[in-house]
């Protein structure tokens, strides 16, 4: 409790003085930028929160993973089962996982079956910028769906830096602790207005840390069971682009993944014997064309094929071992025209998908969803002021080959925001309504589907300020959140199911800065965010649970992290704090997930050899080897190391 209390001051220090500290006119931690898949280079400020990291912040503080980034925003909750293989999901200001969108290389990744993304399964080696909205994106040339969610997590991969080359190539090799290796290539060619690039990437790990957990008057203590995985990954680029008139970029991705998974550790017992397997293969094509500089066309298409093999070892079942099998697909096509006309800009996107899931589950239905989107944004820009309306309209039908089916699904849902802005500061406000459509899982899966669900509904309101000069940049964000129609899984008379049974609750404060500065030869940037979530059940004034907070929010969650960079060398220092947590709905001390406090440090060390370039870095992760756990019963690694080598032609 200490440490997390150390932890905290040091946060609001940092946040107090890079107030006053003189800085560089580019060091702000809410990076704006045109569009959600910032490929834009044109920077303004936002009318909705927004947080970006990119490819040189990555390596500088020894990122290690896409949810170890995700972590770093503000507002937001990473639920992670431990290990490099375990799963890792997102969540945004308390609304759940199944209310938060990943688009990838500006195209939407969806999972009908469990309704939640696996950010665990993206690599970190090949991104350049990740970025999380929350609200409406900013740009308007997008597809429906990107309206359509309450936050969106962005993933763009590394663009090719030709210079004075036609051909760009690197490669990347990373090792550390519990038998992590993990090796990558990339090259590109260009041709004329036509970029070909490829990657390819083999992972492997042991994942056998060593944890100690309490245990009444004592500590148990072992090394984690069934956390190995192996994985590989292949993608093949095609982009083209004609005088700013034309953009393609063609994707073609492969993965396959073959991994353990990590049971829950229970005192005197750990039963870990489960095994899943996935592949994933996508073609994605995103395309826009100006006709003139008034009007743009935006177009996508996406084919996506997902399988999975989940499999477990034990006595409970016939013949002692159990196998489920699914299959996935996916087709897509989106629209989307801007036509802007000053003041006033108008977009209209449409889109189309179609999802199936194929199970070898006893009575699954095999169902099938269609599904409609389009959004309506109007935007009116006057000097400082800007004001954007949107209306989502969705709908969605179902079949199956036996039982019972949903009813069709059809809602609008409006969304508005008002922005002025000056050359230093942004004043903003946000008004958002989204729902979630229940998935296949929670309406099929066995006897704990209920065909009858509601989706949920959630809305967003969000006022916020960031203010900028060439010494500091500050940022401040007040939201207040709510969903209903909430779906959890309750008890019936023999069994559990699925029921819309719950209304929360989100008020919330984000508060950010940042400051860069220099002291003799030596470039110090610091940044630090700190984050108050109280999100609590008001489903029922009679119940126990009523305004108790829900299971996994901390109230108190911090960031900070420290840069300095001299020559070609940098080293930095990274904290990640979070404040108790309750496992169940019931806030006794006997639900308590303890606080912890996480620190890391990362060297870095660049090499010119002719016109090529080595970069390595070394990290020290969780220096303190504090044991501590996101989910209960699933401990985190204590301390590691891990080096990395990149190598640029």
């Amino acid at each position: 409790m200490r440490l997390l209390t150390v932890s905290f001051a040091v946060m609001a220090s940092a946040l107090l003085w890079a107030v006053p500290m003189f800085a560089q006119s580019d060091s702000i931690i809410h990076r704006d930028v045109e569009t959600v898949d910032v490929e834009a280079h044109t920077q303004k400020r936002q009318a909705v929160p927004m947080q970006t990291m990119s490819a040189i912040e990555i390596q500088q503080l020894g990122v290690q993973n896409l949810a170890d980034a995700v972590r770093r925003f503000s507002g937001t909750n990473v639920k992670d089962y431990g290990g490099v293989g375990g799963l890792k999901t997102v969540s945004v200001r308390g609304l759940g996982a199944a209310h938060t969108a990943v688009s990838y290389d500006g195209v939407v990744v969806s999972d009908c079956q469990a309704g939640h993304i696996d950010i665990g399964r993206f690599d970190i080696g090949s991104i350049e910028t990740i970025a999380l909205t929350i609200g409406q994106p900013d740009g308007l040339l997008q597809p429906a769906s990107a309206f359509a969610q309450a936050a969106m997590l962005s993933i763009s991969t590394r663009k090719p830096n030709f210079a004075e080359r036609q051909t760009d190539a690197r490669a990347q090799l990373k090792g550390g602790s519990f038998g992590y290796f993990d090796a990558q290539v990339e090259a590109a060619r260009k041709v004329r207005h036509s970029t070909l690039s490829g990657t390819a990437q083999f992972m492997r790990s042991r994942g056998d840390y060593r944890y100690a957990i309490p245990n009444v008057d004592s500590t148990e203590s072992g090394r984690r069971r069934n956390s190995d995985i192996r994985s590989a990954r292949a993608e093949i680029n095609l982009s083209t682009a004609d005088s700013g008139r034309f953009q393609n970029h063609l994707k073609a991705y492969g993965f396959y993944s073959e991994r353990g998974l990590p049971g829950a550790v229970i005192f005197y017992y750990q039963q870990a014997k489960e095994r899943l397997a996935d592949k994933n293969f996508f073609v994605q094509n995103d395309c826009r064309l100006r006709l003139s500089d008034d009007l743009m066309f935006r177009l996508q298409a996406k084919y996506n094929y997902s399988w999975n093999r989940y499999e477990d070892t034990n006595v409970k079942y016939t013949g002692g071992r159990y196998v489920e099998l699914n299959t996935q697909h996916e087709g897509l096509f989106s629209m989307a025209g801007l036509w802007s006309w000053r003041p006033v800009s108008v977009s209209l996107a449409g889109d189309v998908v179609y999802n199936t899931l194929e199970s070898d589950i006893k009575d699954n239905p095999q169902p099938r969803r269609l599904t409609f989107l389009s959004a309506l944004n109007v935007r009116a820009a006057l000097q400082r002021f800007e004001a954007t309306a949107t209306l989502v309209a969705r709908h969605a039908s179902e079949k199956v080959e036996f039982g019972k089916r949903p009813d069709d699904l059809k809602r609008l849902t409006p969304a508005f925001s008002l922005k002025w802005s000056s050359n230093r500061a942004t004043i903003r406000a946000m008004a958002k309504a989204t729902y979630r459509i229940p998935t296949f899982n929670e309406l099929y899966y066995t006897t704990l589907g209920t065909t009858g669900l509601k989706p949920e509904e959630a809305r967003e309101l969000n006022v916020g300020f960031d203010f900028g000069t060439s010494k500091f940049d500050f940022s401040a964000d007040f939201y207040a959140n709510n969903v209903e129609n909430k779906i959890v899984a309750i008890p019936t008379l023999y069994v559990w199911k699925m029921a819309n049974y719950g209304e929360v609750n989100i008020l919330g404060v984000d508060l950010a800065a940042g400051t860069e500065f220099s002291v003799a030869a030596v470039k110090l940037k610091l940044t630090a965010n700190y984050s108050y979530q109280k999100a609590i059940d008001v489903t029922n004034s009679n119940s126990k649970l009523y305004k108790s907070q829900i299971p996994y929010t901390p109230l108190h969650s911090g960031k900070a992290a420290a840069v300095a960079t001299f020559g070609k060398y940098s080293l930095s220092a990274t904290t990640i704090v979070s404040g108790k947590r309750y496992f169940l709905e019931y806030n006794i001390p006997d639900n308590e997930i303890e606080p912890y406090a996480e620190f890391s440090a990362t060297a870095t060390r660049s090499f010119n050899i002719g016109r090529s370039q080595l970069t390595a870095s070394l990290s020290c992760l969780n220096i303190t080897d504090n044991q501590y756990s996101v989910i209960k019963y699933y401990p985190m690694p204590g301390r590691q190391f891990q080096l990395q080598v990149n190598f640029t032609l």
